[in-house]
């Protein structure tokens, strides 16, 4: 039944923004531009789409390597579905599906490989929420940037820094976190307690490769190239339209895109994205026509 709940409220979600972000779209004047585009810029949105996912593959390796050994075919089959089950999926509940098919094909904990999705979920909400006022800083005076969207990368950054230091909490005192619950709770219950100091202990084996120097450094280097290869990819669409803009408007509009799409919506992020996209551009004095059609095209 909640399930049932939040899908509803999740598709009311999708179907809101959609009516927000389209409300003065001109929709024939937006099909005119599409088709306007330059083809040069189509192929190399294509491309670094492709070196974007290759980033994102190698970097869950990087996470996973502590935990479990697993194949390159197993590595590319396991992630491309999970990636895939994220778009199709509301609600973000193909966050699940990598851990899951991990423990299928290797055995591996499903507590240890969701623990490495939430590392990757932390890594690139800090990251992506620093860039943002970053990238806002340097804007010039020509451009504002709403108190709306300010006030939502503000929540943005104080979230994912507290995952961030809940992670490296866990990290740091594992061990007497582990004893305290087992002291506190085996009094009352020894075996749920067990099962509890079990799963825990799993989910914080996900997390062990940033113990590793190597892998820490590994996971970053392709967060950043995965980061750059976004931004670099939404500015190439840009250009492609005939828009003469900054090249920091590519990443900014990336970083407006993620801290939209954080809100449970429906499939394909439905409506988030083309709200995000929309207020993204709108800083940059892109109308609503102009911005859906971009959307219709730059989505990485």
């Amino acid at each position: 039944m909640k399930r049932a709940l939040r899908l509803i409220v999740s598709l009311a979600l999708s179907v809101v923004c959609l009516y927000w972000a389209f409300r003065n779209v001109d929709m024939a004047g937006m099909w005119q531009q599409t088709a306007t585009v330059k083809w040069w810029a189509v192929l190399a949105f294509v491309a670094l789409t492709v070196v974007i996912q290759l980033c994102r593959i190698l970097r869950w390796d990087s996470l996973i390597r502590s935990f479990v050994s697993v194949t390159p075919q197993q590595l590319f089959r396991i992630s491309g579905i999970g990636l895939m089950l994220v778009l199709v999926l509301p609600l973000r509940l193909g966050e699940f599906a990598r851990p899951y098919l991990l423990k299928k094909e290797t055995g591996a904990s499903f507590s240890a490989g969701m623990g490495s999705v939430v590392v990757e979920r932390a890594i690139d909400g800090l990251l992506v929420t620093l860039l943002f006022f970053l990238t806002t800083f340097m804007l010039d005076a020509r451009y504002a940037v709403s108190t709306a969207l300010f006030g939502a990368a503000v929540a943005a950054l104080v979230f994912f820094a507290a995952v961030t230091l809940v992670i490296v909490g866990m990290l740091v005192t594992e061990r007497r976190t582990l004893a305290l619950l087992t002291a506190l709770g085996s009094p009352i219950s020894k075996k749920l307690t067990d099962k509890a100091v079990g799963l825990l202990g799993r989910f914080v084996n996900g997390l062990r490769s940033l113990h590793d120097p190597r892998a820490l450094a590994v996971c970053i280097g392709y967060t950043l190239l995965y980061w750059a290869a976004n931004g670099l990819a939404m500015y190439l669409v840009m250009l492609g339209m005939g828009w003469d803009l900054p090249v920091i408007a590519g990443f900014s509009v990336v970083c407006v895109l993620v801290i939209g799409i954080m809100l449970p919506a429906g499939p394909g992020n439905l409506g988030t994205f083309q709200g995000a996209i929309l207020m993204g551009l709108s800083v940059f004095g892109i109308n609503d026509t102009q911005a859906a059609a971009y959307g219709m095209i730059g989505s990485p």
